[in-house]
């Protein structure tokens, strides 16, 4: 199976590759599978029936969700992007990996299809909340679907969205998506959620349907940046109000840290253009909030590189 790279090297490295492959003789597709998942490589394990475990928070009673959630977020997931999915060429695999421990997610090609590989570990981590595991999923996707900017891969072939921006599409329009046939209104009155996220949410849009999509993506948000804490041990929790003011030289195709990625998912579910309104493979700034044209909702500098 071959892997798509995420060091600094790889772009110079996957060029060079494609002119060498220019001479050999093609052979069959194989697989194609991202190195990384939607976490960095851990040893995090969480059988089915383990008791739920964390390196950082304080054990909760009934933490993670149930199986038949887990399959409620696939159902949904393949329900909604099998068919754009198709309108590619390509086929939706969603691979319900429940009985495997793996607290990770993956994105892989296989020929013509589209390989979303969600681990039954991930969903029993006790901070894994259903909108938490829908980011999850959506990131997946947003490897396949969430156009520039791309992994550079070996032999010219750069079918990955990097990872920020895969976190990036699952805010700004998959759980747009996905949210937009829930009572939002209900779901959002019992959440306890930062004021001035709140506040940034109702700002940016008038209609109150996409406030509350926007308020929603905020729980989700929530649920996979104290994942991503209890798995890094960071010693103080992201904020909303106080973005990472890092910047970077060069793009980053890496994990960006948890502030970073927390700003990434705030920026997408706060950008104002229109869900339906899709990705470029090569231009980033379709479909997309830009920097110096938007005032909110553009790919942090602290991992994207203009």
């Amino acid at each position: 199976m071959e892997c798509t790279l995420r060091t600094s090297l790889t772009r110079g490295l996957a060029a060079l590759a494609f002119v060498a492959a220019a001479a050999l003789t093609v052979k069959a597709a194989s697989p194609k599978e991202l190195c990384e998942g939607f976490l960095p490589p851990n040893n995090m394990k969480i059988p089915v029936g383990a008791k739920i475990r964390s390196n950082f928070f304080d054990a909760k009673v009934g933490g993670g969700i149930t199986q038949d959630q887990f399959n409620r977020v696939m159902d949904r997931v393949q329900k909604l992007y099998g068919p754009v999915v198709a309108q590619e060429g390509g086929t939706l695999v969603i691979n319900r990996k429940w009985d495997d421990p793996t607290v990770n997610a993956s994105a892989e090609e296989m020929g013509s299809q589209w390989v979303l590989n969600m681990y039954g570990g991930l969903a029993r981590h006790q901070e894994t909340t259903e909108e938490g595991m829908a980011l999850v999923a959506c990131h997946e996707l947003g490897h396949h679907l969430g156009g520039a900017p791309k992994i550079a891969g070996w032999f010219g072939d750069d079918w990955a969205t990097n990872e920020g921006g895969a976190d990036y599409f699952a805010t700004l329009k998959c759980l747009r998506n996905y949210f937009a046939e829930d009572d939002n209104a209900t779901i959002v009155a019992s959440a306890n959620l930062d004021p001035f996220a709140v506040a940034r949410c109702e700002s940016q849009f008038s209609q109150r349907q996409d406030q509350l999509l926007c308020e929603r993506t905020l729980m989700a948000t929530n649920s996979v940046s104290r994942l991503f804490m209890d798995l890094h041990q960071d010693p103080a929790p992201p904020q909303f109000s106080t973005p990472d003011k890092s910047v970077v030289a060069q793009m980053d195709d890496n994990h960006p840290a948890t502030q970073c990625r927390m700003d990434t998912y705030f920026n997408g579910a706060t950008c104002h253009v229109d869900k339906s309104v899709g990705n470029s493979r090569t231009d980033y700034h379709q479909g997309s909030c830009v920097q110096g044209t938007d005032e909110f909702g553009w790919r942090p500098l602290c991992w994207f590189k203009p």
